[in-house]
C-alpha cells in the first residue's frame, strides 16, 4: 500500500474571458508555506496547515512556490507550479478546486492537475478539508462537489448533518477559519506599513534633499548679483 498524502493543494478557475485563479492547500503532517509573487509584498507568511490566495493571474500562480515542512521543521520540500500553462489553465472547469498532484524530474518537484484518484489523507476522520471563501471549514467531502452548503448563512438557515452535534462542529470549524482569514488580513496589513512606513522614510529623505538644494540655488543666486553689482561699480 503506497503512503498515505500528506498534504493536499487545489487550484480554481474564475468566471470570465480573463479569468483570476485561487490556490490553497491542507497539510495533514506538518505545515504549509504558500509563497505568491504579489507586487510589494517582500515578506513570506508564517507556516501553517492550511492557505489560501485568491485574484491571482496566470503568471502569478506559475511563479507561487509551496513549501511543505515537517519533523519540527527539519524537513523541508519545495514544489513549484510553472508547469500550469496558459492552456492548462483556461481549460480547467470554471468555479470548481481541481486538485494537483506531484510530478518529480532530476529531484526537482512540481504541481501538476492530477490525473489519478486522490488517495486518503493522514489522519483523514479527524480533520476536515481544506476551505476556501465559499466553503466552511468542515467543507465538501469532495472540493468540487458543490452541491453541499457554501456559505455561513446555509448553515444557519438549514438543519446541521448529524443534530446538534453536527451544527457545533460546523460552527467551530467555521470561526477558526474565520480566524485563520483575519490573521492572513492582520500580515497583510502589517506588511503595507511597513512599506508605508519604508516610503514615509524616503520622502523625508527627499524633501530634506530639496531643502538642501534650495538653499545652494539662494545662496549661489546672492553670490552672483554680488558679483555683478561688483562689475557694475
Amino acid at each position: 500500500m503506497s503512503e498515505p498524502i500528506r498534504f493536499r493543494f487545489w487550484v480554481r478557475r474564475g468566471p470570465g474571458d480573463d479569468p483570476n485563479f485561487s490556490i490553497r492547500f491542507d497539510v495533514r503532517h506538518g505545515k504549509g508555506l504558500l509563497r505568491v509573487a504579489r507586487p510589494g509584498v517582500l515578506v513570506d507568511p508564517p507556516a501553517r496547515q492550511s492557505g489560501y490566495e485568491e485574484r491571482l493571474t496566470p503568471a502569478q500562480v506559475r511563479a507561487s512556490r509551496f513549501l511543505h515542512i515537517w519533523d519540527s521543521g527539519r524537513k523541508r520540500q519545495g514544489y513549484v507550479l510553472s508547469r500550469l500553462s496558459d492552456e492548462i489553465l483556461l481549460t480547467l472547469p470554471v468555479e470548481r478546486w481541481v486538485e494537483l498532484g506531484m510530478e518529480s524530474d532530476g529531484g526537482f518537484y512540481w504541481l501538476v492537475p492530477r490525473t489519478d484518484e486522490p488517495e486518503p489523507y493522514l489522519d483523514s476522520l479527524e480533520h476536515p478539508e481544506p476551505v476556501g471563501d465559499d466553503e466552511t471549514e468542515n467543507g465538501p467531502t469532495n472540493p468540487e462537489d458543490e452541491s453541499e452548503l457554501t456559505s455561513p448563512q446555509a448553515d444557519v438557515d438549514e438543519p446541521p448533518v448529524g443534530g446538534l452535534a453536527g451544527g457545533f462542529d460546523r460552527a467551530t470549524t467555521l470561526i477558526r477559519h474565520l480566524r485563520r482569514q483575519h490573521g492572513r488580513d492582520l500580515e497583510r496589513i502589517q506588511a503595507l506599513d511597513q512599506r508605508v512606513h519604508d516610503l514615509e522614510k524616503k520622502l523625508e529623505a527627499a524633501r530634506k534633499r530639496e531643502v538642501q538644494l534650495r538653499t545652494r540655488v539662494a545662496r549661489y543666486q546672492r553670490r552672483l548679483k554680488a558679483r555683478e553689482s561688483v562689475q557694475q561699480k
